[in-house]
């Protein structure tokens, strides 16, 4: 049970995307969207108005609250936090208003028009902003401040490419550096939206052909191919995110960002290579594990481990207060 959770706190902080969306490469086990579905193929376009609305509100920090809503189940999460018996239920609370709102909306999904596509999608943010406040309620100050610092070093920080505004409230921003850095991730929006809308093609053309088994081996190798090209310019947009960020704060911020990463809970599962401080420019020297990465190839592997009723929980996101 450790073992699933922990992948769960992982997979959910690091694919955000391919982890709620994307069917297995392999083939075998069921995709998220079919546990949505009850088996059932979702309707064209349900992936592309899911994974959409999660960008703008994973943006925002529910990438965050759904972590926790998930790994709350793990008792070293619980410790680390220190969440009470009573917070704990408050937030298993908020993840049981999460599903329960899963039905309503792949019935929507399964009726909806190309005219109806916006409203359904801006009826998922705004529940996945109710899920988020009702997460923070759930806390006290100081425990949504230890949540964000294990958020912070379970994507590994800022060089992630899921870092968010409020995943770096764990570097204790100023009322003028959050100004600054939302003004960053503004500007940064438009390309790291091309990445997911990629992804979200890619999970269209999978699940109109019935799932990757359906799909023939050049098209499997193509899609391989693709997810591993995905996956690099992804990670090299962080890189230049990553690098503008960083210029907004103080050397005292830049320590503890170092502070943080390496005090990580050794309870945390490892991060990927390119997060680890392995070599850009090589693939199979320069890691700390000596893990011979070759890009694809045990980095991200989006929704490994995820167990099929955790993965879908459906999200313009109002920023929490």
């Amino acid at each position: 049970m450790r073992k699933v959770f922990l992948s769960i706190l992982f997979v959910a902080s690091i694919t955000v995307f391919c982890t709620l969306f994307c069917p297995p490469a392999s083939g075998q086990g069921r995709g998220a969207m079919q546990g949505l579905f009850q088996g059932q193929a979702p309707p064209p376009g349900a992936v592309t108005v899911l994974g959409r609305a999660f960008f703008d509100a994973g943006e925002a920090g529910f990438g965050n609250a759904l972590t926790m809503l998930i790994a709350v189940d793990d008792q070293n999460v619980r410790q680390e936090i220190g969440l009470t018996d009573t917070e704990v239920n408050s937030i298993r609370l908020a993840r049981t208003q999460m599903l329960l709102s899963a039905p309503q909306y792949a019935n929507r999904l399964r009726t909806m028009t190309e005219e109806n596509q916006q409203t359904l999608q801006d009826d998922l943010i705004r529940d996945m902003g109710r899920i988020t406040q009702s997460f923070n309620n759930a806390l006290p100050a100081e425990r949504r401040e230890s949540a964000q610092r294990l958020a912070f070093q379970t994507l590994g920080g800022v060089d992630s490419p899921l870092i968010s505004i409020t995943s770096m409230e764990a570097l204790n921003l100023s009322a003028d550096q959050r100004t600054q850095l939302e003004g960053v991730f503004d500007e940064m929006r438009a390309e790291r939206r091309t990445h997911g809308d990629k992804m979200l093609e890619m999970a269209e053309k999978v699940i109109a052909a019935g799932g990757p088994q359906h799909l023939s081996q050049e098209d499997r190798e193509e899609l391989q191919r693709a997810g591993r090209e995905l996956e690099e310019q992804s990670f090299a947009t962080a890189r230049k995110l990553a690098e503008r960020l960083r210029q907004h704060l103080t050397p005292e911020q830049l320590e503890l960002e170092k502070q943080l990463l390496a005090s990580r809970p050794a309870f945390l599962p490892p991060l990927p290579r390119q997060l680890r401080g392995g070599n850009q420019e090589n693939n199979d020297t320069d890691t700390p594990s000596g893990d011979g990465y070759t890009p694809g190839t045990g980095s991200w592997q989006p929704g490994q481990g995820v167990p099929g009723q955790f993965q879908i929980q459906p999200g313009r996101f109002p920023r929490p207060q």
